[in-house]
């Protein structure tokens, strides 16, 4: 039998990830993003992609 001990997860990482996702929800951001499928050189499929990620109230201001 294996007897590691169970992993649970950091408190302290967990905390600055709502952290900085409320910050990046709060101020906003734009990611902005090419894909291109070619086949043989020929371009098949182009997907150009853009994300606002931002809070509802602050776009409304």
């Amino acid at each position: 039998m294996n007897d590691l001990p169970a992993l649970a997860p950091d408190d302290g990482a967990l905390t600055s990830l709502v952290d900085l996702l409320d910050r990046v929800v709060t101020r906003g951001a734009v990611v902005n993003g090419d894909v291109i499928i070619t086949l043989a050189g020929i371009d098949l499929i182009r997907l150009d992609l853009r994300l606002l990620l931002a809070a509802v109230d602050e776009i409304a201001e």
